[in-house]
């Protein structure tokens, strides 16, 4: 009797999914299909290992490569982007992927609310004018959809209201309508929002995702050469990125308020995410001379924009200063009010790009952008992981030398995040287990030598530091110091002269200072005040959302800042490559 063999699919448990497939399809293809963002930063080449599934049926085995990604794993766990669909399988995602802790942001600054949105009594209609509608504010649009509205409108129940952006009309609302406005950061690895009240400036929610577009690359590089690569390629992007946004704002507006009373929106992002959130190709930022399509502010409507909006309010794209200095870190320095700053500032936001802002007086800033690699937003690290539930955010050793550590949410250990990576790799430099060099130090003499196994040190069963790791860490720890100290140098000043270091992002909000110091990823020289002011691009986004003046501060901040060009700089690969090496302890005492 012939057995029959069941027709290749992939079923998703708990979501009633059912994904038709070829024989030989990958996983992960099958569940982009359905719209399942799966992150695959390495776009689905095998190498960055964060795509795991549980998944069991006809798949094909796994390969030696394979293998290696799924050490500790349960034995059902699989790599989407290498296990191929061979008949009927199974797949369980976990919810743990869609959840991110994010830091809003600690205020350098407070604004008043007056937003570039106002609401405004319309005048009273004129019954001997022989053009009524063309006259005062009534002439201020060429919308058909408002014309429409005032055409309709039944003016014997009073007068409406008419928003206004910029002395422009762009609706007419009963009075007493909700005006409120969205300030939105898209960030390579996490999106945040916020929904305010654009009259009172009261904060009304706000909501945090990490980028679906993580599912076809883990930095803008990957993601420009997706753009390039497949035809549909930025509309993939795009589309994933604004049904989160129209989630996240669904979220955060509850059940008391509608999209169709958002009718401001600002954006920070890199350059590279403004490029696809506007649906603008993205790839002359990544081939020489890395031109931007845009860097002033971009203002499109509701409808153009693609945002879950009112479809004629305004959408305005933050300016950027280059290529790879964004309008998030434009964003950041309207956020800690850089004009009030005129001694010498360090503003450093650290992520897959490490961008570092020298301020020195509010009209004389230079800035730069290194390549860090994403080991900082744990990827790229055997164990590495988003700050989800479950994910080591702390480490540290007692005076016995006994290992402590926390989890996010007091969850069993499922991974290391960013600050874990830092807090473990700097304790274990202190415990002499690592060299400076980067190396396990074999001859170590210490309790802690029982947690190793070959060239990993466990935290537990499942979750270890290997020696690949530390050498990501090494490479980006060495990047950030090495723009540092050739940004410096380029302005004539040493870590000395430093008087303060702003550290923005989640990242730095929850690091340990003295172990950022320990690895080198700060001049261990720097003795100086240190502020952590959490998601600054949101924050600045927030400001200018808020207050039309920031809004032109916002607009004028890119001409004040010139650019050090670290890719072309004539000594930035041996600063780098020296600067590879964790200080030696002595120096740090």
């Amino acid at each position: 009797m012939t057995q029959e063999i069941s027709p290749p699919c992939v079923v998703v448990t708990g979501t009633g999914l059912a994904v038709e497939a070829k024989t030989g399809d990958t996983l992960l293809s099958c569940l982009r299909r359905a719209g399942l963002g799966v992150e695959s930063t390495c776009n689905g080449r095998g190498a960055c290992g964060m795509c795991k599934v549980i998944a069991h049926g006809a798949l094909s085995p796994p390969d030696e490569k394979e293998r290696e990604h799924l050490t500790g794993a349960s034995g059902e766990a699989r790599l989407a982007c290498m296990a191929r669909v061979m008949g009927r399988v199974e797949v369980t995602l976990s919810d743990t992927w869609t959840q991110l802790k994010t830091i809003y942001g600690v205020e350098e600054r407070t604004v008043e609310p007056q937003s570039l949105v106002k609401q405004t009594d319309l005048p009273a209609l004129q019954s001997d004018s022989p053009r009524p509608y063309e006259e005062g504010l009534f002439a201020r649009t060429m919308d058909p959809h408002v014309l429409n509205k005032i055409a309709s409108w039944d003016w014997g129940r009073g007068r409406p209201s008419g928003i206004v952006f910029r002395k422009e009309l762009v609706d007419i609302v009963p009075k007493s309508t909700p005006l409120l406005g969205s300030a939105v950061d898209v960030g390579t690895t996490s999106v945040s929002l916020c929904v305010y009240d654009l009259e009172t400036g009261e904060l009304l929610g706000r909501a945090s995702a990490l980028n679906p577009q993580t599912a076809y690359g883990g930095d803008v590089i990957t993601r420009i050469a997706y753009c390039r690569q497949e035809p549909r390629g930025l509309i993939t992007l795009r589309e994933t990125l604004t049904a989160k946004l129209a989630e996240m704002m669904d979220s955060a507006l509850g059940s008391q308020y509608t999209r169709e009373q958002v009718y401001l929106v600002t954006i920070a992002a890199n350059t590279t995410m403004l490029h696809i959130l506007a649906g603008v190709q993205p790839v002359s930022l990544a081939t020489s001379p890395f031109r931007p399509t845009f860097l002033k502010p971009l203002v499109l409507t509701g409808d153009q924009s693609g945002l879950p909006m009112y479809s004629g309010g305004r959408a305005i794209f933050l300016p950027s200063v280059s290529a790879y200095i964004g309008a998030d870190i434009v964003a950041g320095l309207a956020a800690i009010d850089c004009r009030s700053r005129s001694r010498n500032s360090l503003f450093l936001d650290m992520g897959t790009n490490g961008e570092i802002v020298l301020i020195q007086a509010p009209d004389r800033m230079v800035a730069a952008s290194c390549a860090m690699g994403p080991a900082l937003e744990g990827m790229n690290i055997s164990c590495g992981c988003r700050a989800i539930p479950g994910a080591i955010d702390s480490f540290a050793l007692d005076g016995n030398h006994t290992p402590r550590f926390t989890t996010i949410g007091d969850r069993p250990p499922v991974g290391i995040c960013g600050s874990g990576l830092i807090d473990v790799v700097a304790s274990l430099l202190e415990a002499r287990i690592i060299l400076p060099g980067g190396a396990f130090n074999q001859d170590a003499h210490t309790p802690l030598r029982d947690s190793m196994k070959g060239n990993r040190y466990h935290l537990s069963d499942n979750v270890f530091l290997s020696q690949h790791d530390i050498r990501q860490l090494q490479l980006a720890k060495g990047a950030a110091i090495a723009g540092i100290l050739l940004l410096l140098e380029e302005s004539g000043i040493t870590t000395q002269d430093i008087e303060e270091i702003i550290l923005a992002g989640a990242f730095g909000y929850h690091v340990n200072l003295k172990n950022l110091k320990r690895i080198g990823l700060l001049p261990h020289d720097y003795n100086g005040p240190v502020k952590f002011v959490g998601n600054s691009s949101l924050t600045g986004a927030s400001f200018a959302l808020l207050n039309e003046d920031v809004m032109a501060e916002v607009e004028e901040i890119p001409s004040r800042v010139r650019v050090l060009e670290l890719s072309s700089h004539p000594r930035f690969s041996s600063t780098f490559i020296d600067n590879l090496l964790f200080p030696q302890h002595q120096a740090l005492a």
